[in-house]
């Protein structure tokens, strides 16, 4: 969907429908769509193609123009989506897939790389409590700085840019990196070169028939761009603000580009397996890659199921504020008081959130158990956790 730029004001589309009583929504009132009902009902009738092509992206052009974006009929007929082939790591003989650039898989990958040069702990240090070894979660965070500053310098579209995949996700690239980290010091990287925000949903769902599909979509910031068409009821995002102006800048700003996008679907495969082993993924902004690798170490690591790995206690790294370098650390007071201690005594900011803080993200997983519901000899089975900081719940049909 475009991406674009706008604010929320009176009179607004978003206004128009979203807040057609000036006031927000109150407890037991219907919020009806219709402009948005008679959207999905044409797309049903007449094909997907004229969200771009036909009626709906004429429509659109006349909405968007109205906002005052520059976005034409000729850009939306233009658009195409992309088919591609997932990236890969292997972390400790777990074959972990996501999507190549522009997302930020690539870090998520990156990061596990690092971490795999370490000796992690024992697996009883893993568990609903947290991972019991601030050891291994320092080098966590300081891996996650240095994948960080790769994504800062090199994400983008690998349409206009060429990103050194193969050289970011070398085994040798992490072990350089790896050897920078100091297990007794916090460092302190620099600045970002990107904004902080997110705005996502995940959602995974696997089949009888063994069909997996691990999902992200996103809004980005907030309630996206806050630009409504009130005559299709379309919302758009606003990603775009990953875009710099910065002539030097891998996101430098151009016709027909693709910003890059914190959003990293994945799938984590046994060795020697075709079929997914753990289908997972998570919201979190520019914390989903080091949720990604939480989740992958709890599960490879500490052997736990995948309602131990999502609901654990969590930590993620960032920037004070936009463009701050990535030294705050946000970690549940859930974790043992002494390994918060320990961290703080690292050198490392620490922000003790509330217990299962929504601004931790959410992950979810579904495990595929011996070969999942399509195994041959028909004794699989599938485990499903969503986050306990969501609103989300398994579903079985």
């Amino acid at each position: 969907m475009p991406a674009v730029v706008g604010a929320v004001g009176s009179g607004s589309g978003f206004e128009v429908v979203y807040r057609p009583h000036g006031r927000p929504w109150r407890p037991g009132e219907r919020v009806r769509l219709p402009a948005l009902a008679a959207t999905l009902e044409r797309l049903a009738d007449v094909g997907f193609d004229d969200f771009y092509e036909g009626e709906l992206g004429e429509r659109q052009a006349r909405g968007l123009a109205a906002a005052g974006s520059a976005i034409s009929t000729d850009d939306l007929r233009s658009h195409t989506s992309t088919w591609t082939e997932p990236i890969s790591t292997t972390y400790r003989d777990v074959r972990v897939t996501t999507h190549p650039p522009n997302s930020s898989g690539i870090v998520a990958l990156e990061l596990l790389n690092i971490l795999e040069t370490f000796e992690p702990p024992p697996a009883p240090a893993f568990g609903p409590d947290g991972v019991a070894d601030a050891g291994w979660i320092h080098a966590g965070i300081e891996a996650s700085k240095l994948a960080m500053a790769d994504r800062d310098f090199h994400l983008s579209d690998p349409d206009f840019v060429s990103i050194p995949i193969d050289q970011l996700l070398s085994k040798s690239h992490a072990a350089e990196l790896a050897r920078r980290i100091d297990p007794d010091r916090a460092a302190r990287p620099p600045a970002s070169t990107l904004p902080r925000g997110g705005g996502t949903v995940y959602l995974a769902t696997v089949d009888a028939d063994g069909n997996a599909v691990s999902l992200i979509e996103s809004n980005y910031m907030g309630f996206g761009s806050g630009v409504v068409d009130p005559e299709t009821g379309i919302h758009y995002h606003n990603r775009g603000s990953y875009f710099s102006l910065d002539p030097d800048h891998s996101n430098v700003l151009a016709p027909g580009k693709r910003t890059l996008h914190t959003l990293l679907p994945g799938m984590l495969f046994r060795a020697g397996q075709r079929r997914p082993w753990v289908v997972t993924g998570s919201m979190g902004g520019d914390a989903q890659p080091q949720i990604h690798a939480q989740v992958v170490s709890a599960l490879v690591d500490g052997a736990v199921d995948v309602a131990t790995a999502v609901g654990a206690p969590r930590w993620f790294v960032d920037g004070e504020e936009h463009f701050a370098p990535p030294v705050n650390v946000h970690a549940e007071r859930r974790f043992p008081p002494a390994i918060l201690d320990e961290l703080e005594a690292l050198g490392h900011p620490l922000i003790r959130t509330i217990p299962y803080s929504g601004n931790l993200g959410h992950a979810h997983a579904i495990e595929l158990i011996d070969g999942g519901p399509a195994a041959e000899d028909g004794n699989g089975s599938v485990a499903a956790a969503t986050d306990p900081r969501s609103a989300g719940l398994p579903a079985v049909w």
